[in-house]
C-alpha cells in the first residue's frame, strides 16, 4: 500500500460516535441555558430601571411643588405649605359612652392630620396618579420604608424618603437624617433625599431635592 492510499482513506468521512452526540448536545444545553439566563437579566435589570423611574417621578413632583405649594389657592390643600395641624378633638370623659353623632369626630381624629406629611400622602395615593404607580417587582402599589436592607428581599422595589434635620448652631454634626414619616409637619419647606432599592434590597441614589 503506498502512501496516497493511506492519505486518502485518513481523509474519508468517519461516522459521529456517541462522544460526538454528547458533546452537541452539551453544547446545545449549554446555549439554551445562557440564553435563558439573559432573558432573566434583563428582565430583572428592566424592573430595577422601573423602580428608579418610580423614584425619579416622586422627585419631579417633589421638585415642582416645591415651587408653588407655598401660594396662596395650592391646589392639592393637603400639601400645601404653611397649614398647620389641626388640633385633635378632646377625649370623651372615662365612662361615657361615645354617641352616633360622635362618629364623625372619631374618624376625622383617625385620619392624618392636616399639614402633614400623612394627610398630603394619603391625598397623593388616592386621588393622583402616584394611585397607579406600581413595584415592578411585586406588581402592587410600592412600600415606603426606613432604608434598604440587602438581608431583607421584602424590600425590592421599596421607596425610601428621608428628611435632613438642622441641628443648632455649634453641634458635632451639621444636620441629622431621618425617615419622612406621616406625623412629619410639612409647613415649613424641607430638604428630602430619595432612595430606592434595587432587586437586591440594595440602595440606589435617586435625588436629593427640596419640597
Amino acid at each position: 500500500m503506498d502512501a496516497s492510499t493511506e492519505q486518502d482513506r485518513s481523509l474519508e468521512p468517519k461516522d459521529l460516535t456517541g462522544g460526538d452526540y454528547g458533546f452537541m448536545a452539551l453544547i446545545v444545553v449549554v446555549l439554551i441555558a445562557v440564553t435563558i439566563l439573559g432573558v432573566m437579566s434583563f428582565r430583572e435589570a428592566n424592573k430595577t430601571e422601573g423602580t428608579k423611574r418610580n423614584g425619579e417621578q416622586w422627585a419631579a413632583w417633589f421638585t415642582k411643588a416645591s415651587e408653588t405649594r407655598f401660594a396662596p389657592g395650592y391646589a392639592i390643600a393637603a400639601c400645601a405649605g404653611g397649614a398647620k395641624p389641626a388640633a385633635a378633638p378632646a377625649a370623651a370623659p372615662a365612662g361615657e359612652d361615645a354617641k352616633p353623632a360622635d362618629a364623625p369626630a372619631a374618624e376625622a381624629a383617625a385620619a392624618p392630620a392636616a399639614g402633614t406629611w400623612g394627610a398630603c400622602l394619603a391625598h397623593l395615593m388616592s386621588a393622583t396618579e402616584f394611585k397607579d404607580m406600581v413595584n415592578p417587582f411585586t406588581g402592587k402599589a410600592p412600600n415606603f420604608i426606613a432604608g434598604c436592607d440587602p438581608t431583607d428581599r421584602s424590600h425590592v422595589g421599596s421607596i425610601v424618603l428621608e428628611k435632613s434635620t438642622a441641628n443648632p448652631p455649634g453641634s458635632a454634626v451639621a444636620t441629622v437624617t431621618s425617615q419622612l414619616v406621616d406625623a412629619d409637619l410639612i409647613a415649613e419647606k424641607l430638604a428630602l433625599k430619595i432612595s430606592v432599592c434595587d432587586k437586591g434590597s440594595y440602595a440606589v441614589k435617586v435625588a436629593e431635592i427640596e419640597f
